[in-house]
């Protein structure tokens, strides 16, 4: 028998090991029967039902998934903004984020502009989370692994409210839609820039080259372009 402060009693009588635990306020619990002799503690039996329960309800921590996004050095503002505020929900879920900048074409002869990218989410997400090993850049893809802070808690729920909620609903779930879009298409792309092996040679810009299309922009060698407005030098990571 054993006692409510895990004390040893040694081998009683079932009368007398009851009426101890009624003497001191508890129960009497058969805890291993199939013992020899059986064991019985002395504890509170309302307590111990409890903590069985809560025990038995409690549901396993599921194994945190790896969230990917995607997007292009040329992505805009107005995307990829959409992108860190779903990034920084699976962040706040727990998960971590690989963030991919799909390269096309003679894309691949300016990584930096890629890098730039990155590095933009990763300082808007600088508050819940961490870059995890260095940006790399293996064949068209540049990748970044972020992982969330530790404490960092979920998005507090939306507060429904008449007409604004459902405004606030309706705007997230285009959102949402929006980010669904995107993602497909970019996984599609990457899909079939995949299986298209035979020309990539040719897509990397040669040395020699003056001039390049990418997208609308003309970039020149010295890494000026007309529609991003900013310098970057024509170098590989």
């Amino acid at each position: 028998m054993i006692s409510e402060s895990n004390e040893q009693l040694g081998i009683l009588q079932t009368r007398d090991a009851v009426n101890m635990a009624r003497e001191r306020g508890y129960d009497l619990i058969l805890v291993a029967p199939n013992a020899q002799p059986p064991v019985c503690r002395i504890m509170d039996y309302g307590k111990y039902k409890y903590e069985k329960s809560k025990n038995q309800k409690k549901p396993k921590s599921a194994a945190n998934e790896l969230k990917m996004v995607r997007l292009h050095p040329r992505t805009g503002p107005h995307d990829r903004d959409i992108l860190v505020r779903h990034s920084e929900r699976f962040l706040r879920e727990g998960h971590k984020v690989r963030v991919v900048c799909q390269f096309k074409g003679r894309e691949n002869a300016y990584p930096e502009l890629g890098r730039q990218q990155l590095e933009a989410i990763s300082g808007a997400l600088d508050e819940i989370s961490f870059v995890e090993g260095p940006i790399n850049k293996q064949g068209r893809d540049m990748t970044m692994m972020i992982a969330p802070k530790p404490g960092v808690k979920p998005l507090p729920k939306a507060v429904k409210e008449s007409g604004k909620g459902k405004k606030s609903e309706e705007a997230q779930a285009k959102e949402d839609a929006d980010f669904a879009a995107m993602q497909e298409a970019l996984a599609q792309e990457a899909g079939d820039e995949a299986g298209d092996g035979a020309g990539a040679d040719e897509e990397i810009v040669d040395a020699d080259t003056q001039a390049v299309a990418v997208g609308d922009a003309d970039i020149d060698a010295a890494g000026e372009t007309d529609d991003l407005g900013e310098e970057t030098a024509a170098t590989t990571v």
